[in-house]
């Protein structure tokens, strides 16, 4: 089921993004230091299998009838937000809705990382590494928002 769960989010994501994901980079203006495209791949894959990993470990598990449920239905909205901010940053083209949307994001991310902990998880530790990754993205985002805020088409 974990790998079922996260080939049905990476095909949503991909569905989300569309085919001008090359074009879009190319009509922005990046921050100094920020990642390649294929980096942002590289994250992205990296993203899946920790989820993989993540989903698998909870699934295992099933004997916290009250933690389980909450760890799942955590899980499912991030894939599904995840997904989202694809359809905001590469199709809609909205950079500042695109940063504002990683505050919810991150929270829920930090509240998975609580909750996680908290059970003990033995993912958690590697998960720690996700929502510290949100910081940067955070940050890009609003970067990548500012630089472009000028064009009507990066609003």
């Amino acid at each position: 089921w974990a790998l079922a769960a996260c080939a049905a989010a990476a095909l949503c994501e991909g569905i989300m993004a569309g085919t001008g994901i090359k074009a879009r980079f190319a009509e922005l203006r990046l921050p100094k230091g920020a990642p390649p495209l294929w980096a942002w791949s590289a994250i992205g894959g990296a993203y899946y299998v920790l989820f993989f990993y993540l989903l698998r470990s909870v699934l295992a598990r099933p004997s916290m009838p009250f933690w389980t449920p909450v760890m799942l239905a955590l899980m499912a909205v991030l894939l599904i937000a995840n997904a989202s901010w694809n359809w905001i940053f590469f199709r809609k083209k909205d950079l500042r809705l695109s940063f504002v949307f990683l505050f919810p994001y991150l929270l829920l991310a930090l509240i998975l990382a609580g909750v996680l902990h908290h059970v003990r998880n033995p993912i958690s530790g590697w998960y720690a590494l996700y929502p510290a990754y949100l910081v940067y993205a955070t940050w890009w985002a609003y970067r990548l928002w500012r630089l472009n805020s000028g064009s009507p088409q990066n609003v």
